[in-house]
């Protein structure tokens, strides 16, 4: 990504650069690590050549050093035995294949913590905040509809966590999440460019109109279904009991309920299971992904008779799948801590996840889970610290915090730009944001401005205006924001990191994650 940066407090021009880094070729490469601008946990080796992440005044390159075969694999300017080379796809993709571990793989049975990163810079903090904990990182998370407002692709994002990765120096395993996904064509092409996740958005093939039918109209068009006897022989006249300490789950379908049932849910599980098969088809081996399913995208609460029923019909056309998001009572609203009634949160969340250790094991996920602090020590407790959590705009958040305390001016603008663009944005998300609620700029000082991002109201306000601030551009096609933005972040990105560090860190601990 091309960055205009006007400090270059810790990065070097490309020429001398490459100077420096021949001069430690020559002189041993120990004294890789020691170039001004190279990240030092960067430095790899491989085959008689050696690899490092540096920043320059221009951007980060990797450096290459060597003329062996997999040197050779990258495609950059420089020496004959020194070159620097462009985060690019290409280059990318070289990089998967020296060292493997900057491709994402699959999670298993692993508790796991998705991390979206709308911006692509957020990695190394992300792995500062999981540092210690027994936790699998999902590095690369985005739903198509963020990578649109972003102008990102779905490559750029697996691209941007390996770069991420290989600059931390971090080795382990990590995955890449093609988050709600609706489309078989979604699936297939998040497959190809080696995505390891599947989370199933199955919202739109949930019949929430039937909940509003009576009994006798339900009863009836369930007859009219082609599966209805099927369906009859597997659930009525059935009950199903688990029980765990105080938790315990009793359930039985009456003949309506089940119709009801069947109405609201059945097309989803087949859809859903017609993407499993597709996606089975094209990797050969369903070992080789995980499968999230969920149902979370509704207006009503998921039941444990909704639950177990997505659950059968899915196992009835052989889905395997490791994790399940179901819809709870409250709000889930983006960047803010849960709203509703913590007991009943507690009840709803016990009975499903105990429905996913008898069923499965599976895990259950929780979506929207960015900040959502007060129900965190819930989940780890009744899953008994086996889950999957999704996070996405929190790292935005923080991104916009370091911007208003290292560069208040361009926080300032960004907010009134927000203020204006809010009532559009806000069309897409449930979201209670109260604007009058919200501190006017002329009030406060620059040492006051970091205050806003502890705040519902001004918090929601930047949250969900991110694509309108990453995309707009001037008559000239001039990004408004956005380059600054990235150079704001490229000046301070140690800044981010911590910051990251601290708050996806308080996520891990108060959700209960064991340390390693």
């Amino acid at each position: 990504m091309s960055i205009n940066l006007n400090n270059n407090l810790g990065k070097v021009a490309e020429d001398s650069l490459l100077v420096q880094l021949e001069a430690a070729l020559a002189g041993g490469t120990g004294e890789l690590a020691k170039v001004d601008g190279v990240y030092p946990e960067s430095v790899k080796y491989s085959e008689g050549d050696w690899f490092a992440l540096a920043r320059t005044a221009g951007g980060k390159r990797l450096a290459v050093q060597g003329t062996g075969k997999q040197a050779k694999k990258f495609v950059g300017e420089g020496y004959d035995k020194v070159k620097l080379c462009p985060l690019n796809t290409a280059n990318s993709e070289a990089l998967r294949d020296v060292f493997p571990w900057t491709a994402p793989v699959p999670i298993g049975r692993k508790v796991s913590f998705g991390t979206g990163d709308r911006l692509g810079v957020a990695t190394p903090g992300h792995l500062r905040a999981f540092a210690g904990y027994d936790v699998y990182p999902v590095l690369a998370q985005q739903s198509m509809r963020e990578m649109g407002r972003t102008k990102r692709s779905a490559q750029d994002v697996i691209d941007d966590a390996g770069w991420g990765v290989f600059e931390a120096g971090y080795t382990a395993t990590f995955a890449a999440d093609a988050d709600h996904i609706k489309q078989k064509s979604e699936v297939l092409d998040c497959h190809k460019l080696g995505y390891t996740m599947f989370t199933i958005d199955a919202s739109e093939h949930i019949n929430l109109e039937a909940v509003k039918l009576s009994d006798e109209e339900v009863i009836k068009k369930f007859e009219e279904l082609p599966e209805a006897g099927d369906l009859k022989s597997r659930y009525l006249g059935r009950e199903w009991h688990f029980s765990e300490g105080a938790v315990s789950v009793d359930i039985a379908f009456t003949p309506v309920e089940l119709a009801k049932c069947s109405l609201v849910y059945l097309q989803a599980a087949k859809h859903m299971a017609d993407l499993y098969e597709a996606l089975s088809a094209a990797s050969g081996d369903d070992e080789t992904f995980d499968y999230e399913v969920s149902v979370d995208e509704t207006e009503t609460d998921t039941t444990v008779q909704d639950h177990l029923f997505v659950a059968t019909e899915l196992m009835q056309r052989g889905v395997k799948w490791q994790s399940l998001a179901p819809k709870f009572t409250g709000q889930f609203q983006k960047g803010i801590d849960y709203i509703g009634d913590k007991a009943e949160f507690e009840r709803q969340f016990a009975r499903h996840a105990l429905l996913a250790k008898e069923l499965g094991p599976y895990k259950v996920s929780v979506h929207s889970g960015s900040d959502k602090f007060s129900i965190f020590p819930l989940v780890g407790k009744y899953t008994d610290g086996y889950f999957h959590l999704k996070t996405a705009g929190t790292s935005w958040l923080e991104a916009v915090r370091v911007i208003s305390v290292r560069q208040p001016s361009l926080y300032r603008e960004m907010h009134e730009f927000a203020l204006e663009h809010f009532e559009e944005d806000r069309a897409s998300y449930h979201v209670t944001t109260d604007v009058a609620k919200i501190p006017a700029l002329g009030t406060l000082s620059d040492k006051e401005l970091p205050a806003l991002m502890d705040q519902i109201d001004p918090r929601q306000l930047l949250h969900i205006t991110y694509g309108s601030l990453l995309s707009t551009q001037d008559s000239g096609g001039a990004y408004l924001y956005r380059d600054r933005i990235y150079g704001t972040l490229y000046n301070y990105e140690d800044d981010y990191y911590e910051a990251l560090r601290s708050h996806i860190g308080r996520h891990v601990e108060t959700l209960g994650v064991k340390r390693i």
